[in-house]
């Protein structure tokens, strides 16, 4: 059963010169999690199982990301290389950064698109409250829009350093700044005061919205905020609640999970859902997996598409994996081009006999100019496309946090001095994930231990790296193959377009 139609729910705003919100409707399908839903531009708020069309219309904003929001939040960590045409990106990378800069302001845009569509979304929520009769699910519905709303305030104040709070669409030009602990407090906050209206199962097992908002995507979250505070007490607080929850639990095979196999797996708290509905043709809902990819490929399924070749694991990382032994994991997220097993030959030595440019399902990756290595977390293999489709990536979700990050979270948190109320040790919460990646267990586990397992397991995924290391003022490992990094490079500066119409941006933050 899939969405027939798709049309304008909400209208186009203009917040008081911050950005123009464009609708979200178009023609787009929706599955899963959309299943069966029909959006119209009639709105009869008498129709109380109606109430559930706004919140779609939230997670659509959410899910629409644009190709180079990904990008812009992980290329500065050393795990990852700028790569292809964009010389902004490249800067940044570089650490020099530019308030004109397009890809930074984009995201800023974007991201506070999908803000005010959530306080949108749960105006018109309210106003089918009263035909719905159903006051617990209308605050569950609410609930969800503000934990979406946290996510993105999560990444902007990460990104910036901080930002604008939104409270009432209509105040935005009084609004002050607020710092990234002020915004990280805030989420605390919001998320403490919604999670009881949450549904306490992982996001498979919804029945109405599958991967949709849980009460352990909102643990996560406020986790992911106490970290960035150094509340680390408050990180084993939250974290706790979605170990113990037994809701969870690692993929047994760590490379099919950022692939097809691996959409609503149970390691998975948070992604974004996207679908060829199953046919070679017609309409389909996905992200533009291109920028990942790398041209010059040879698939097994002719005319696949290739890749722009944009985002690319350094050889710091590489070689960081190779000193640990890792097999899976770095076959997983490395895709290795005949120059760029070159380069490591040359660099490093003698290398595994398991390294190739082909990868399992025999697609060859050949060598490009742009890069000589690729992320395979985001390179679906084309014998995963369905017949007729050629999209790079197409049908292909993509993961925003996994119950891995929760377990080394909680285990750094530990190292720190944290106490928990559950029976996990740091090292448990540790070897746990380094089991599933075949390596021996450790004991007596170090902040500096945890943080290594971080880098090797979370490489390239949303800056997590990056956002670590500037967290822990660790300037030596952000300074790496020819770049420097010191801590007033943390924050890109607000985008010039934004301070021309927000004057307190211009400001900074206090």
């Amino acid at each position: 059963m899939k969405i027939q139609h798709y049309k304008k729910y909400f209208a186009p705003l203009l917040l008081s010169g911050l950005l123009l919100i464009s609708a979200i409707g178009c023609t787009d399908k929706l599955d899963e999690p959309f299943e069966d839903e029909s959006f119209t531009s009639d709105v009869d708020y008498t129709i109380g199982e109606d109430m559930i069309l706004p919140l779609l219309g939230a997670y659509y904003g959410l899910y629409t990301r644009s190709w180079e929001e990904p990008l812009t939040l992980g290329i500065r960590g050393d795990d990852v290389n700028a790569a292809g045409d964009q010389v902004p990106m490249h800067e940044q990378d570089e650490f020099k950064y530019l308030a004109s800069h397009w890809n930074p302001n984009s995201v800023w845009q974007l991201h506070y698109n999908d803000i005010v569509n959530t306080f949108t979304a749960m105006e018109e929520i309210e106003k089918y409250r009263e035909a719905a009769n159903n006051d617990a699910l209308a605050n569950q519905y609410l609930a969800e829009c503000r934990t979406m709303r946290a996510y993105l305030y999560l990444n902007i104040a990460r990104t910036f350093g901080g930002c604008i709070v939104i409270d009432q669409l209509d105040n935005i030009q009084n609004t002050p700044v607020s710092n990234k602990v002020e915004v990280m407090q805030y989420i605390v906050d919001e998320m403490n005061e919604i999670i009881p209206n949450l549904p306490a199962v992982n996001p498979n097992k919804r029945s109405d919205i599958r991967g949709g908002m849980t009460r352990f995507t909102a643990y996560a979250i406020q986790a992911l905020a106490y970290q960035e505070m150094k509340d680390y007490q408050g990180v084993v607080s939250a974290t706790s609640q979605i170990i113990s929850s037994g809701e969870y639990q690692l993929s047994n095979d760590f490379y099919h999970l950022f692939k097809k196999a691996g959409k609503l797996d149970d390691e998975i708290i948070m992604e974004f859902q996207y679908s060829d509905f199953n046919q070679g043709e017609g309409d389909r809902f996905g992200f533009l997996y291109a920028p990942f990819g790398i041209g010059g490929w040879t698939p097994v399924v002719t005319g696949a598409g290739a890749g722009w070749g944009f985002y690319e694991p350094t050889m710091k990382y590489i070689e960081f994996m190779l000193d640990r032994g890792e097999t899976v994991r770095l076959e997983t997220s490395v895709i290795f081009t005949p120059n760029g097993i070159a380069a490591l030959q040359s660099d490093y030595g003698t290398l595994p006999t398991w390294i190739s440019n082909t990868n399992r399902e025999g697609d060859i990756f050949n060598n490009n100019a742009r890069l000589k290595f690729a992320s395979g977390k985001h390179i679906q293999p084309s014998t995963e496309l369905i017949p007729g489709r050629t999209s790079l990536g197409s049908n292909k979700n993509f993961i925003a946090i996994r119950y891995a990050e929760v377990l080394l979270m909680y285990a750094e948190a530990m190292t720190r001095g944290a106490s928990s109320s559950i029976s996990l040790s740091a090292d448990q919460a540790v070897n746990l994930v380094r089991a599933r990646a075949g390596l021996s267990n450790l004991s007596g586990v170090t902040t500096q231990n945890v943080l290594d397992e971080k880098f090797a397991e979370l490489a390239m995924e949303w800056g997590t790296r990056y956002y670590d290391m500037v967290r822990t003022e660790n300037t030596a490992e952000l300074s790496h193959e020819g770049k420097v990094f010191t801590m007033d490079k943390a924050y890109l500066p607000f985008p010039a377009d934004q301070v021309a119409e927000l004057p307190q941006l211009g400001e900074g933050i206090q």
